[in-house]
Order: structure tokens, then sequence, then C-alpha cells
């Protein structure tokens, strides 16, 4: 059976690729297509129901604003770092200081979620998140959000000395 996971970063062709500063690749990881273009729809087509003085105008130009900043998170992967770029700041994690990519299914709700996931087709209640774990740092990200996230950790995976565990492959395997 082939082996899965590319030779190395230059190996994954997504968009926004552009040569590095080293000479080498960078490549760009950035939340879902459908994100990234819904939100100014959105925010849009808000706009030009308010000038019709449409009563939800409010509600779908917030809504399109708040999903309009999917823009702004990306995941670089260059010669010799990841650097996570998100809504606050940006972290950089050296790849000789990556330890650990796991992949875990992490609740948000209520501070007691039910214990049993429910999947909706390719939807999940309890949602999957990509931790790319370094000596001090950590980037974390949502998995259903970002298009490409089984080709990243793929990619990270092939670095040397990053580990692994058996939930992570088989997330992988299953998810991705």
């Amino acid at each position: 059976m082939r082996d899965p996971r590319p030779a190395s970063p230059a190996a994954v062709t997504t968009e926004g690729g552009r040569s590095g500063v080293a000479g080498g690749p960078v490549v760009v990881f950035r939340p879902r297509a459908v994100l990234r273009l819904g939100g100014p729809l959105l925010l849009v087509a808000g706009i030009v129901l308010a000038v019709s003085v449409a009563p939800v105008a409010a509600a779908l130009a917030a809504i399109g604003a708040v999903i309009s900043l999917s823009w702004l998170p990306k995941v670089e992967i260059g010669n010799d770092v990841v650097r996570g770029r998100g809504l606050v700041g940006t972290t950089v994690i050296p790849y000789d200081e990556v330890r650990e990519i796991r992949l875990r299914r992490v609740p948000f709700g209520p501070p007691r979620p039910p214990h049993r996931s429910y999947r909706f087709g390719r939807l999940s209640t309890t949602p999957i998140r990509l931790r790319i774990i370094g000596d001090e740092e950590m980037i974390q990200l949502t998995a259903a959000l970002w298009a490409d996230w089984p080709a990243l950790v793929r990619v990270m995976l092939s670095l040397p000395d990053v580990e692994s565990d058996a939930r992570t492959r088989g997330r992988l395997d299953r998810y991705g």
C-alpha cells in the first residue's frame, strides 16, 4: 500500500503557495472557500436589504461581518517554520520544536456536554481539532472549517521527530 504522507512540504500544492524567504516553497492553508466567499456575500446582502428597510438586514449584515473574518486565519508551512496566523496574533513554531500532531474531538458548549457525539453526514456535534504542539507554543484549529486539513496533517507528520498516536492516525484515515 502506498504511503499517504507526502515526502516534503513542497509535495503539497494548495492555493496561495509562494516562494519562501530562503528560496524554498511556502505552502499556505486557508479556511474553506465557502466561508471566505459567503461572509462578504452575506454582508453585501445585508447592506442591500438595509436600503430596502428589511427587518432582518442588520442581523444578516452582522453574520456576514463575522463570517468575513475567515479571510484572516491561515497556516503557512515554510522551509523551517510553521506559522499560524489567527484573528489576534501569529504563532511561529520552528520545525525542530514541533513535538506532536494531534487530532482530538474537543467538545464545545456547556461545561458538561453529552458523552455521545451525533453525526449528520460529514458533520458531527463534536468537532475534530487539529493541534500542532511545539515546545512552548501550540497552533489549534477546527478541522471542519479548513479545506485541506488532511494534507496539512500529512505534511506535518512527514517531518522528522514528530510524533502522533493511534487516535490521530485513525481519525486521519477515517475523516481525511
